[in-house]
């Protein structure tokens, strides 16, 4: 009593129901929540204020490098048309053999050379070199290696693009790897743009290679020091990768690299803020105001990220305290009403001790507690009313299992009885004979009804049974009927309801064989299919109509016989759907001057 009137005590054992627990969600709901609201949304606004200036200024700075980028490419476009329409590049393009020229055309290469070095513009800190190849002769003139024939010249992996694009188009870049001089050991990147010459030659007789070095690009792009540093992708129209830090991303899709791959898919040039691994990004493309590229920044919102983590505290933090009044506040309430409860309590645990009068006296007021209290005590006299009534009726349940009981007497003695008979008879006779072996047989049948523990028995039993029955009408309708057995040996040990097969057999003799001339066969099969048994009783008997025949099998699905009928298929039929449902039970199919058979549907019971 002591413990069960503790608070604690009913807030352990309703848990989420308990009153305590009630309050304080209500608490939670009304006042807790709403201020944990405002702080979430405060931290999602000032997050989103913070990443839309920091985007502005993303967009800003990388409009001012796609326009030094856009400056220098038309620098380097510049350069090279102006080469391209250089006298002494046309007259190196129709020359076969340009190894062996005269001084005049030496002079003129040589002048070139110095013409292809563009030191004194924005465009000549990145450009490596300039090719000059001519298809006439195959060779290349190089602004850092000279005159070479292609075949011997160490950088001529752009050659193949070269002959496959030149037919159809007359500019292209390309991003490339590649070796300029013997002993390299790593490769240089290079940013290479194609340009077919001569300008007014509608037969293109060679090219401009313009090698614009990817590391020096890089240098003026990034900062590679800084961990706070965009990422600056160029990207052509078909939006592969041409420049980036990571030189493993070159020449890939932007549709493939995984921070990329939703940006692709907006249409515009307004800043994305995106999330991936762990690390928020804000992520900008622009379009050249020059040609088809495309420029993606990257940039890192690390910044962004501690206050917003800082914020995210602060927001926790005041939750945090807020559990901590809520808490307190419903233990104050929860113990505050708890308080009539336990009188209440206390009436429920103990109502013998409360009476009308000393309800009265305790509480002198008509109140709600009052009203409860004077209920459980006129509950309780009604509860002890149908005790005494129930005490009655379990002395008369008593009494009519004694009578029961010793009715089950005189078929044990019965039993006992046929014994007897049955030991006199062979030693009468002299040993056993048929009255023997009937009064046997009846005697086996006897013992399976009376000391069977159990309702379900193995079917080999069931079927030891129907053998002694058979035994007896052997004897009293000698060769009027021959027995043929086809069991599974698979279900003999399954379980059936006792006393079902042997009410089917003697139907089936009475009402199939008997009225039948000469003798008659009864062929009891068993067999498991699926989870289910059919066994089935068929005779070559008279047969019955199909109307008798549908009556029978709607009488087995509709009705139930009474205690006190005839023990018969009906009787079996209900036996076996109280024991294992209404999807169970017999099925009866016949036809006149043919036979009857009887099918018993179980299931599969080990």
């Amino acid at each position: 009593m002591k413990e069960r009137s503790n608070i604690w005590f009913y807030i352990k054992h309703f848990k989420i129901h308990s009153i305590f627990l009630r309050n304080f969600l209500i608490i939670v709901c009304l006042m807790i929540l709403p201020v944990a609201g405002m702080s979430a949304a405060v931290y999602v606004v000032y997050g989103k204020v913070i990443q839309e200036e920091i985007g502005a200024v993303h967009h800003i700075a990388l409009s001012r490098l796609r326009d030094m980028i856009d400056m220098t490419i038309r620098e380097v476009d510049e350069f090279a048309l102006q080469a391209a329409a250089d006298p002494a590049a046309g007259r190196l393009f129709a020359e076969p053999r340009p190894d062996r020229a005269d001084a005049d055309l030496f002079n003129q290469i040589h002048l070139l050379r110095q013409r292809l070095t563009p030191v004194t513009k924005l465009s000549g800190q990145f450009i490596n070199s300039v090719y000059l190849y001519m298809d006439t002769s195959g060779y290349v003139l190089s602004t850092n290696l000279g005159l070479w024939d292609s075949l011997w010249f160490l950088d001529k992996g752009w050659i193949p693009e070269y002959e496959r694009r030149k037919s159809s188009e007359s500019y292209w870049v390309s991003a490339r790897e590649a070796t300029q001089y013997v002993g390299e050991q790593r490769e240089r990147h290079f940013l290479s743009f194609f340009y077919t010459a001569p300008l007014d030659k509608k037969n293109k007789r060679g090219a401009i290679v313009v090698n614009v070095d990817a590391a020096r690009l890089g240098q003026f792009i990034n900062n590679v020091g800084d961990p706070y540093l965009e990422d600056i992708y160029i990207a052509d129209r078909d939006g592969i990768v041409l420049y980036n830090r990571d030189l493993s991303l070159i020449n890939r899709r932007l549709s493939d690299i995984e921070p990329l791959r939703q940006q692709m898919q907006n249409s515009g040039s307004k800043p994305d803020s995106l999330s991936s691994e762990g690390t928020t990004r804000s992520i900008t493309s622009l379009r050249s105001q020059y040609n088809d590229w495309t420029f993606v920044s990257v940039l890192p919102l690390q910044v962004v990220q501690e206050k917003n983590a800082y914020l995210r505290r602060y927001v926790f933090v005041i939750f945090a305290a807020g559990l901590a009044v809520a808490l307190l506040l419903a233990l104050i309430i929860a113990a505050k009403v708890f308080q009539p409860i336990r009188k209440v309590l206390s009436i429920v645990e103990n109502p013998d001790k409360w009476s009308a009068v000393e309800l009265e006296r305790r509480e002198p007021r008509l109140n709600e507690i009052r009203q409860i209290a004077g209920t459980i005590v006129r509950s309780h006299g009604k509860r002890i009313e149908l005790e005494q009534e129930l005490r009655k009726r379990l002395t008369l349940l008593k009494q009519a299992q004694n009578v029961a009981l010793q009715s089950q007497i005189n078929p044990h003695f019965l039993y006992n009885t046929l014994e007897t008979i049955n030991w006199n008879a062979i030693r009468l006779t002299g040993g056993e004979n048929k009255v023997s072996e009937m009064i046997a047989s009846l005697a086996m049948l006897l013992r399976l009804s009376l000391e069977t523990p159990t309702n379900l028995i193995p079917i080999r039993e069931e079927l030891e049974h129907v053998q002694h029955y058979l035994d007896l009408l052997a004897v009293r309708y000698k060769n009027s009927f021959a027995i043929e057995w086809e069991i599974e040996e698979s279900i003999r040990s399954c379980r059936i309801p006792k006393i079902t097969l042997q009410p089917i057999v003697e139907n089936a003799i009475y009402h199939g064989i008997k009225p039948k001339r000469g003798q008659g066969v009864v062929r009891i099969t068993g067999r498991r299919q699926g989870e289910q048994i059919v066994l089935d009783v068929t005779d070559d008997g008279v047969g019955i109509g199909p109307e008798q025949t549908e009556r029978i099998n709607a009488a087995m699905k509709e009705d139930y016989s009474e205690p006190g009928d005839h023990i018969g298929i009906k009787n079996v039929n209900q036996r076996i759907k109280l024991t294992f449902g209404d999807e169970y039970g017999l099925a009866v199919s016949s036809e006149p001057g043919i036979g009857t058979t009887v099918r018993l549907t179980i299931p599969v019971v080990e």
